[in-house]
């Protein structure tokens, strides 16, 4: 009872004081935010860029890493230069934020240039040790500490959809990653006060996890208890902030509709600014609960934690100078909702659907699927190809045969006639295997448009995109179909060959925007952004989102200004986009704002 009584004091006693110092906070990890997004990301994007450019890789991703090792090791080297870079503006944004708010709460006065000097000493501590420790600790409590220690810095180390749908379609995965989840949370709570032990101690490395180790001994449910006396009232806020604001907002609408535009406005105005507050209470609280814990356990200095109220006034220049950055933050974010609420951000993106299904209604990849899927009038069906033993293409997503005929064995190891005896079953359904003339005759008679992606393997004929382009280009561009394929190769081939076939390039992963002769890019969804949309339009390419089978997510794309969106779920989709753009409500706008530009993480690197 004693330890709750101590961490409930513990908490008041925080509240407090970010109740008096709410302003600096707000200054401390607004204007830090601002440094890292417009400043720090974008140098680091511009210098990767640059490399690309001058080892002439047009593209990086999962992919190609290792060829990019392998032969242009030069270009490898620089990128891993780039990357050290990037962990070191990771260490100096902790390393600020631990030493800004201590300052503030310590009320010792230090200027932001202080901080940053006092950052930048802070660099002896960043030994080759040190790095493999900051890794190793966010690689095995990352589920947690993604949430307690986030930077949009690392914004792009999450995984994609796909991993997680492949994961999830397997139990023993699922129960594997549970595990595993739960494992990295218990380690988050017990390693909680590292990272100030690694950024503001004196120890080795080595030295500060064993110690973090053994102080924490015991004390995981109090510390565990402390976290969610900060998440719980948090969350319970925004709740209520965001139906508070919906409820009003439905009144403008329904009461006060010449004003409910103007009311929309200020209401997301308001709406971000309290959100972004709420925010920096939830990230101070965290970072003095990780600090006092590092002190107490004596990971590092202790010093006094009384109480301080501030012994002069700031400034009026200090203040003066902090309400113009508010208002110029304010003005300039009026304009980009005054446009959303308008309708002037919103696009109306291609609805594709995945290998020629919706929700099951056939075996995908064939003919009886098309003609169900068909009817429902997406703008694309896409599908999937693979060469033959015979030189031919076959309608098929996966290499091997096992999983919908039955049959192991590879489409190299059979004949387009063997192949099209098979019968795929899948979802209740049963049709045959179809050739890539089969369906292309199927769709031009339907008057569908294909999306066909061209899959290749180690296995291919040196001749297949030339038997490709002879067979098929002309009855392609006569149908308006459009073409990607994860292989770059392809791609190229394709554009100099066909240019006016607009061929898009799948990137599983986008790590730096490419620079590609493509028409356009088919990106996996959670790792798009809207700064990867401005690229590619800037550009004049296209961006194809892929597999969005989640309404909320079908918004969110629809909001990033993505070109098309691939899903398995087409009647969703087309759902989703008539409610969007069927004139809805400010209030409703208001929802739809939170889950698609306030849920978007923007991190072009």
């Amino acid at each position: 009872m004693n330890e709750k009584i101590r961490v409930w004091t513990y908490f008041k006693h925080n509240t407090k004081d970010f109740s008096h110092h709410w302003g600096a906070y707000f200054l401390l990890i607004g204007v830090t935010n601002l440094v890292v997004g417009l400043a720090i990301i974008p140098l680091l994007t511009f210098g990767a860029r640059q490399v690309l450019r001058l080892g002439k890789v047009p593209y990086i991703t999962l992919t190609n890493l290792g060829q990019i090792v392998t032969a242009k090791p030069g270009t490898a080297f620089l990128l891993l230069l780039i990357g050290l870079l990037l962990l070191l503006f990771v260490y100096w944004q902790f390393a600020f934020l631990l030493l800004g708010i201590q300052n503030i709460h310590r009320q010792t006065r230090l200027s932001f240039w202080q901080i940053a000097s006092a950052t930048v000493h802070k660099t002896r501590r960043l030994t080759p040790t040190t790095i493999v420790t900051l890794i190793a600790y966010f690689g095995l409590v990352f589920p947690f500490s993604s949430i307690v220690f986030n930077t949009s810095l690392l914004a792009k180390l999450t995984l994609p959809d796909f991993i997680i749908d492949y994961i999830f379609n397997r139990w023993y995965l699922t129960v594997l990653i549970v595990v595993l989840y739960l494992l990295g949370t218990w380690l988050a709570i017990r390693l909680l006060p590292l990272l100030p032990a690694l950024i503001l101690g004196d120890d080795q490395p080595h030295a500060a996890v064993m110690r973090s180790w053994r102080a924490t001994r015991g004390q995981a449910w109090r510390t565990l208890w402390a976290v969610l006396l900060i998440i719980i009232p948090t969350l319970i806020l925004s709740i209520l902030l965001v139906a508070a604001l919906y409820a009003f907002q439905t009144y403008l609408d329904q009461q006060w509709q010449q004003w409910s535009l103007i009311g929309a406005t200020i209401n997301l105005g308001l709406l971000q600014a309290i959100l972004f507050l709420l925010m920096v209470f939830f990230t101070v609280m965290l970072y003095q609960l990780a600090t006092s814990q590092a002190e107490a356990f004596h990971l590092i200095a202790n010093q006094d934690h009384s109480f301080q109220t501030p012994k002069r006034p700031r400034t009026l220049f200090f203040r003066i100078g902090a309400l113009t950055l508010i208002m110029m933050v304010i003005s300039g974010t009026s304009l980009f909702y005054h446009e959303y609420l308008t309708g002037a951000l919103t696009t109306q993106p291609l609805t594709i659907s995945q290998r020629g299904v919706d929700d099951g209604n056939g075996v995908q990849n064939t003919i009886p699927a098309l003609l169900a899927t068909a009817k429902e009038k997406p703008d694309y069906v896409e599908i999937d190809l693979h060469e033959t033993k015979d030189h031919q293409f076959v309608v098929m997503h996966d290499e091997n045969l096992k999983v919908l005929t039955g049959k192991d064995a590879t489409p190299h190891q059979l004949t387009l006639a063997e192949i099209t005896q098979l019968t795929a079953r899948e979802n209740g359904h049963a049709a045959k295997v179809a050739s890539f003339d089969q369906y292309l005759t199927a769709a031009e008679q339907v008057h569908q448009k294909l999306l066909v992606e061209i899959k290749t393997t180690p296995h291919d004929s040196p001749q297949m995109m030339d038997w490709f382009i002879q067979r098929y280009a002309k009855r392609l561009l006569a149908n308006r179909d459009q073409v990607h394929s994860l292989d770059y190769h392809v791609v190229k081939t394709l554009r100099e060959r066909v240019p006016a076939l607009k061929t898009f390039f799948i990137l599983p992963y986008t790590l730096v925007f490419p620079e590609t002769t493509a028409s356009g890019y088919t990106l996996e969804a959670t790792t798009l952004s809207t700064t990867v949309t401005d690229q590619a339009h800037a550009h004049h390419q296209a961006v194809y989102a892929w597999t969005v089978n989640d309404s909320d997510d079908m918004q969110k794309m629809a909001f990033m200004d993505a070109d098309g969106i691939i899903t398995d779920q087409l009647g969703t989709l087309k759902a989703k986009l008539r409610e969007i753009n069927d004139h809805p409500s400010y209030a409703e706008q208001l929802l739809n704002y939170l889950n698609g530009y306030s849920t978007e993480d923007n991190a072009p690197f």
